[in-house]
């Protein structure tokens, strides 16, 4: 599969999680379900991170130099499924693909943000997309549901941990 339909899909399926969260069920609180905030505290709230940061954190999780260990706060579930990262530095290793954030906006609910970020890859136009990063204890990360959507449409074998995300 092209990049290009990788991110169609991507931004198609992040659109489509989006959705599916805001649907409800039967239960008291009016028929809305809705998930649990990221905890923060109002100094980890105004630490918003740059384009430059979050574009660091997206090489890093993607170097396949970089110690597992030194990784695993970088993607949301990264401590409990690390596997996670062999197949976001595939994706890079095995497409030639590159992610540049280029803006940074915080996103509606707290602890989270939405950037729009360009992926470059050889022989094919840039793609824009925006990105979802959650804020957990402290820590700025790539949202599980957007890492998993990438591998998998990317064709790459998706992790356990991206059943049912």
């Amino acid at each position: 599969m092209s990049l290009r339909r990788t991110i169609a899909a991507v931004s198609l399926s992040a659109f489509a999680l989006g959705g599916l969260a805001a649907c409800g069920g039967d239960d008291d609180n009016g028929g809305r379900e809705t998930a649990p905030a990221p905890t923060t505290t109002s100094q980890q709230a105004s630490a918003i991170p740059t384009a430059e940061d979050l574009t660091a954190l997206l090489e890093q999780a993607s170097d396949p130099a970089v110690p597992v260990e030194e990784k695993v706060n970088l993607v949301e579930g990264g401590a409990e499924a690390p596997e996670i990262f062999d197949q976001i530095a595939a994706l890079k290793a095995e497409q030639g693909a590159t992610v540049q954030i280029t803006g940074v906006a915080e996103g509606d609910v707290p602890g989270t943000l939405i950037a729009n970020a360009v992926i470059n890859q050889p022989g094919q136009e840039p793609i824009n997309v925006q990105a979802q990063f959650i804020n957990q204890g402290g820590n700025w990360m790539l949202q599980k549901a957007f890492a998993c959507a990438l591998i998998t449409n990317a064709g790459l074998e998706p992790p356990a941990t991206c059943a049912g995300v």
